[in-house]
């Protein structure tokens, strides 16, 4: 039996269960090599009440007894319909002990791995379609709003400039409070967008292949603000600052002078907001008068909020540039108060 035809089996074994019963085959076969495929014959000890544990297990075949604190037996056979998640995973530390009744072929995988994948196959169907998934890196890159405004012969300098790196399943691309040195745009694979850590962690976005990332670090020189995981296998191509400001950074962005604001206002065609990307308690101590205020780290989040046939006007010092940028990669026609 060939190790292809034993991955795909597997995988159709794993789909009765949560959560793999909502990814599809090729989703399930990314974490394949970081399951444990094994079978423990009978009176095995699988794991104890009070034990921690960094894995979830699947039993594929065979019987399993839970014992609880009381003793109490509960027998789980594997073509039970109540054996459709992994054996006492509500929490890292077992309430039961697990022992195997008859022979058992079962699966484990690493808990995070598992959490990881789960967070972006939700956050990624709330945002966009199965068929953008598997959309070209390359057309979705140059056909973005960003890619819109740059000159062409930039655009053909852009991608000789790309060096493309080979990115593993659950490698960090970029890491929240480091020093940014480089943007990415993922070419093969799928990452995740979080910021805090431990139980404070927040998601904030999936990536899929064209998606552009870390270019907020390059323009605002403030450290990265936020951390990109992979949730498969893959490859990212990266450019570096000093490309990245000739060739994305300067044709992007737009500057205005602040005695030139009032005539903009007065002459243009459509209104004109000013967009104040400091932090609250910031903006309260020195207002700019007729500015709404969105700090940087929620913009890329509410930037759904803004109509897009304003023009916006940001100020804040080093981050108006990175927000201006932002606004640009989605469309809006933005400025930044020099």
């Amino acid at each position: 039996m060939t190790s292809e035809f034993m991955d795909t089996s597997l995988s159709k074994q794993l789909q009765r269960f949560i959560p793999f019963d909502e990814w599809s085959e090729d989703t399930i076969n990314e974490l394949i090599p970081h399951f444990r495929h094994y079978e423990l014959g009978p009176r095995k000890i699988l794991f104890k009440r009070g034990q921690s544990d960094d894995e979830c297990h699947f039993l594929l075949s065979g019987t399993i007894d839970l014992a609880d604190d009381a003793f109490d037996v509960n027998s789980i056979e594997a073509d039970d319909d109540d054996n459709f998640m992994a054996l006492d995973s509500t929490h890292h530390v077992h309430r039961y002990a697990a022992i195997t009744k008859t022979p058992c072929a079962l699966v484990s995988v690493k808990r995070a791995y598992l959490e990881l994948l789960s967070t972006w196959s939700e956050v990624r169907q709330s945002v966009q379609s199965e068929s953008d998934e598997d959309s070209d890196w390359l057309e979705r890159l140059i056909t973005s709003e960003l890619f819109a405004r740059i000159p062409p012969a930039n655009i053909q300098k852009l991608l000789t400039r790309f060096e493309e790196l080979p990115a593993a399943f659950g490698d960090v691309i970029v890491r929240e409070g480091e020093v940014g040195e480089h943007c990415y745009v993922i070419k093969h694979g799928n990452a995740l967008v979080t910021r805090g850590e431990g139980d404070a962690i927040e998601t904030l976005a999936a990536l899929s292949p064209g998606d552009l990332f870390g270019e907020d670090a390059l323009i605002s020189d403030l450290p990265r603000n936020a951390t990109i995981t992979m949730t498969s296998a893959g490859a990212v191509a990266r450019l570096s600052k000093e490309h990245f400001d000739t060739l994305l950074r300067q044709p992007v962005l737009k500057h205005i002078r602040e005695n030139e604001l009032e005539k903009l206002i007065d002459e243009a065609d459509t209104g004109v907001i000013v967009l104040d990307v400091r932090q609250p308690p910031e903006a309260e101590a020195a207002p700019m008068l007729r500015a709404r205020n969105v700090p940087l780290s929620q913009l890329r989040q509410r930037v759904k909020e803004l109509e897009q046939d304003f023009i916006y006007v940001v100020c804040g010092g080093g981050r108006a540039e990175a927000a201006a940028y932002i606004l640009s990669e989605a469309g809006f026609d933005a400025r930044v108060l020099a």
